[in-house]
């Protein structure tokens, strides 16, 4: 049987059938459905690309990939097993043999959008980001009223610092779609980028009508209006670690060369040699305290707002279990007196307003407990709390802070300044780290 019969071939109906049960997860009823069908047709390569997206949604990717092969295997010539078992082994770090593949589907269906689609995630996901803008560039080049296609090139050339390059593209998408969040959004931060402040108005102005009880919009509008928000929306947090989850470690580490969260491993440990001691990591990322700290005699409990990081961080399995939700919300809904410790690493630069952040920290905190919390710096002559118009980031001053952990009733406040808390446009970002200790019991 062809692979590519008409969608009004009885057989292909069935088969579609069997994929929405799949979509729906339902599984079991899936699986009969696709064992009868694998009777009627046993050498339709659609049957075992229905097992691999089976194989998927259970998070087996070892069989995922033994049914794409097999596909492959019954159309060697056909781009969407080529592409889809390409996919595959990119999200499992075999790029050279993904990349082949993806070359093979798009000189079989040089003119079909999907294959194309396919092959750029093939490259993006193998890491090979020189491949992944020349393919996105082709892509536009061959179906340039694709939205899909122009949208990723335009937030890709975003991504690697180029935002006039990426305007025109965000231009054409708002000029079909005028009102597009995203493509408003896009051009409002290459505006942003580019110090084009007029222009970044316009376009928070814009957003804000289209959508004027968002609490994302209204943050940008009053950014642009240089107004200093309490905190950021919790969108525009998930927005920058979704997309940065898988390589987030290597980033943070190696290139930004970031070390507090060992540091703050060496801090925990001094303070709780025998190991036994429970944890709340707040921001918890891709677990990084956790890696540092190694095994402790009690339960690390870890926070973040990022679905795609906590997936990263449960990797390790150090944390004995994870809550996705923000940094405030937990520390007002978590218990009082629960916790030894409570770390907070490179997340404040994103909440903001300390107000409703420190008091909490101690009220959830057990007598003699200390929460582990950094900053970047901002300067003494500068207000105590300043948000970075390149950074897009909260800068503490550390002065400011020591006092309102002080008033919130810490007893012991030492801060530790970092002149490179990492680095930043190839610059030293200076920064500090703060650990207070709660009254022990009277």
């Amino acid at each position: 049987m062809s692979a590519t019969p008409s969608t009004a071939d009885p057989f292909t109906l069935e088969l579609q059938h069997i994929r929405g049960l799949i979509e729906a997860n339902q599984l079991p009823q899936a699986a009969q459905a696709l064992n009868a069908a694998q009777k009627k047709a046993p050498k339709d390569a659609r049957l075992p690309l229905l097992g691999m997206r089976m194989a998927e949604r259970v998070g087996n990717l070892e069989n995922a990939t033994q049914a794409a092969r097999r596909a492959l295997a019954l159309a060697p010539d056909w781009q969407v097993a080529q592409i889809e078992l390409a996919l595959l082994l990119a999200r499992q770090k075999q790029g050279d043999e993904a990349m082949r593949l993806a070359m093979q589907a798009l000189a079989n269906a040089p003119r079909d959008a999907q294959v194309m689609v396919g092959a750029i995630n093939v490259a993006l996901f193998s890491e090979r980001h020189d491949q992944t803008l020349a393919w996105a560039e082709e892509g536009v080049r061959r179906f340039p009223d694709n939205a899909g296609i122009r949208l990723f090139l335009a937030r890709f050339l975003v991504a690697q610092d180029r935002p006039a390059d990426a305007v025109g593209h965000y231009e054409f998408i708002l000029e079909r779609l005028p009102h597009h969040e995203e493509t408003l959004q896009g051009l409002l931060s290459c505006a942003l980028k580019m110090r084009d402040q007029p222009r970044a108005r316009t376009y928070a102005e814009r957003l804000l009508a289209l959508k004027p009880f968002d609490e994302n919009a209204r943050y940008w509008h009053a950014v642009v209006h240089d107004q200093t928000p309490a905190t950021q929306p919790a969108q525009v947090v998930t927005g920058i670690f979704d997309a940065f989850a898988q390589n987030f470690d290597v980033h943070l580490v190696r290139g930004l060369q970031y070390r507090v969260p060992e540091r703050v491993a060496q801090i925990l440990l001094a303070l709780h040699p025998d190991r036994r001691f429970n944890l709340l990591d707040l921001g918890c990322g891709t677990g990084l305290v956790a890696v540092y700290l190694g095994r402790i005699e009690g339960h690390i409990i870890g926070v973040d707002l990022s679905e795609k990081m906590i997936e990263q961080a449960a990797r390790h399995q150090l944390y004995s279990r994870f809550h996705r939700v923000n940094v405030l919300d937990a520390l007002r809904e978590t218990p009082a007196d629960h916790y030894e410790a409570i770390t907070c690493t490179d997340v404040l630069v994103y909440v903001g307003e300390l107000a409703p952040v420190i008091p909490n920290a101690l009220r959830i905190l057990k007598p003699g407990g200390h929460f582990i919390f950094s900053c970047e710096a901002a300067g003494e002559d500068e207000a105590d709390l300043v948000l970075r118009e390149a950074s897009n980031r909260y800068a503490h001053k550390a002065s400011a802070v020591e006092r309102q952990c002080r008033e919130a009733g810490f007893d012991a406040v030492t801060i530790e300044h970092l002149p490179t808390l990492r680095m930043e446009g190839g610059q030293p970002l200076p920064g500090f780290l703060v650990t207070a200790r709660k009254p022990l019991a009277a």
